[in-house]
């Protein structure tokens, strides 16, 4: 049973969602809601220190089972590396790129992030955290002998990049609004084999 702390949070997330999609970002101040929420502004944040992270918070809540179900991926090391990479990179791309939203949040984050400090925000509680998962993984692979020895940090770093090489630009630019499952599997596939030809062990 959820205590009367979390329906109050998630009351607030509920009506900051719609007061963004009605007003947008910069037009949805704390101030108007507090207002739609019903207290003081105090109240507000007590909860969430700030605009921005309520809108992280909003944004990660529709993700943060897929998030976890993708991550828990990466304590499989003793499995085929090449199958959990696969696994782990489609979870990934789909969470980034498959809900109604997601492409339209991302533009969002990239676009305001100059503005104010939601960019880091989501960089410290998501990509970082990610990050850190994914550069473990892969440094334990390398210990393992699956994956030549180098840095896993830059290693994790690439295989971001690979992953998001043939969809980010397109999406930010909004040449495509939308990514296809078809187009996710091609591009893991291809991101996959690119990071093993080059971070592969040798024979």
């Amino acid at each position: 049973m959820r205590t009367k702390c979390q329906i109050k949070r998630q009351k607030i997330l509920d009506i900051a969602e719609e007061t963004f999609r009605e007003l947008g970002f910069e037009g949805a101040s704390m101030g108007e809601i507090s207002a739609r929420v019903g207290g003081s502004k105090a109240t507000l944040y007590n909860y969430f220190s700030s605009k921005e992270e309520l809108l992280f918070e909003i944004v990660f809540s529709t993700i943060e089972a897929e998030f976890e179900t993708t991550h828990a991926l990466l304590a499989n090391v003793t499995g085929d590396l090449v199958s959990v990479l696969v696994a782990f990179g489609e979870g990934l791309l789909h969470s980034l790129y498959t809900p109604p939203s997601a492409i339209k949040v991302r533009r969002l984050i990239f676009a305001e992030s100059r503005r104010s400090n939601l960019g880091k925000i989501c960089y410290e509680h998501g990509v970082q955290r990610s990050h850190a998962q994914l550069s473990r993984f892969l440094r334990e692979a390398m210990q393992q002998g699956k994956l030549r020895e180098t840095d896993p940090d830059v290693a994790a770093w690439h295989l971001y990049g690979l992953l998001d090489s043939t969809l980010l630009r397109r999406c930010l630019l909004c040449v495509q609004d939308s990514v296809s499952d078809e187009e996710i599997q091609t591009a893991v596939r291809q991101a996959v084999a690119v990071f093993m030809a080059g971070y592969g062990a040798p024979d």
